[in-house]
């Protein structure tokens, strides 16, 4: 099996992950509800899921992240569709995988986010049932054919363990991303320690594999930036990264941007975080194609 991951690490200075999908297709008008949220767009606006994945590339990403942070059986089963997981996981990697192909470059990751709520690490579900739905889903994306897995927006170590080695068992490369407290100075959502919830992933292993990266995402800028320098001091030479949000959920529904989070801002806090030892860097909620190419032009030069 080809590592396109480690390729990528080989050959660039910082490997580029896209920014926010979710969001983008809300500004773009697709209409969304929870606890789907945009499970759906692959069945109901595979134009839109692919040209957003599209301009992405083209902004200068070399990773794709593939719209299935709800496609999960847990949650569709939510709504009484657990039956339509492996299709609408597959057709979203399948989506990301044309995009990829029209732009001429581009690596696909297959999401694996959090059970339930990512902002309600509360409501993490029973060992049993994280290690039974988090297999069946990555299970479901490598045979969808994406090309590493990036276990996101992790708020408590015992689920993002239970993803990294759920994720680990396909053979598939695997990154772990935390979310973090947005008013704190880099420890994750549910108060764990930072450096605590990292040790539980250092020395996972399945077989040989290990997890080949770690991030920090959906968290304000200040506080990822924070996080990676406390990442670096923990000292394990893997690669690190980062992808900030830019405001917060709504208080009904949908997503309050950041007013001071231009394209210029979020590039230089990108700058800031490659002087940190940044490998890995995109965006989350709230950013866009636009806050994507300035982050490549000023790390790339890109026009």
């Amino acid at each position: 099996m080809t590592d396109l991951l480690a390729e990528l690490l080989a050959t660039r200075d910082v490997v580029l992950l896209d920014g926010a999908t979710g969001t983008e297709l809300e500004r773009r008008g697709f209409a969304t509800s929870l606890p789907l949220w945009t499970a759906d767009a692959a069945l109901h606006a595979p134009d839109l899921l692919r040209q957003v994945h599209l301009d992405y590339l083209r902004a200068g990403a070399d990773v794709v992240i593939a719209n299935t942070f709800r496609t999960t059986p847990y949650t569709l089963r939510q709504v009484g569709r657990e039956a339509d997981a492996v299709a609408l996981t597959t057709q979203s990697v399948a989506l990301a995988r044309e995009a990829c192909q029209v732009a001429g470059h581009g690596v696909v990751a297959g999401c694996m986010a959090p059970l339930e709520d990512c902002y309600h690490p509360e409501r993490v579900p029973p060992p049993e049932v994280m290690h039974r739905e988090h297999a069946a889903h990555a299970s479901t994306l490598a045979a969808a054919g994406a090309d590493l897995l990036l276990v996101e927006t992790m708020g408590t170590a015992r689920e993002a363990h239970a993803a990294a080695r759920a994720a680990l068992g396909t053979g598939l490369p695997v990154l772990v991303g935390f979310i973090l407290d947005p008013h704190g100075d880099g420890d994750l959502l549910s108060n764990e320690k930072l450096e605590v919830a990292l040790a539980q992933v250092l020395d996972l292993a399945v077989g040989s594999a290990q997890v080949a990266g770690f991030l920090v995402n959906c968290t304000p800028r200040t506080v990822a930036a924070a996080a990676l320098l406390r990442m670096q001091n923990v000292g394990d030479p893997r690669p690190l990264g980062a992808y900030a949000n830019l405001g917060e959920p709504g208080s009904q529904r949908g997503w309050k941007d950041d007013p001071t989070g231009t394209p210029a801002a979020y590039a230089a806090w990108a700058r800031t975080c490659r002087a940190l030892g940044a490998r890995f860097l995109g965006g989350c909620c709230g950013t866009t194609p636009a806050h994507l190419a300035a982050v490549a032009a000023a790390l790339r030069g890109a026009s």
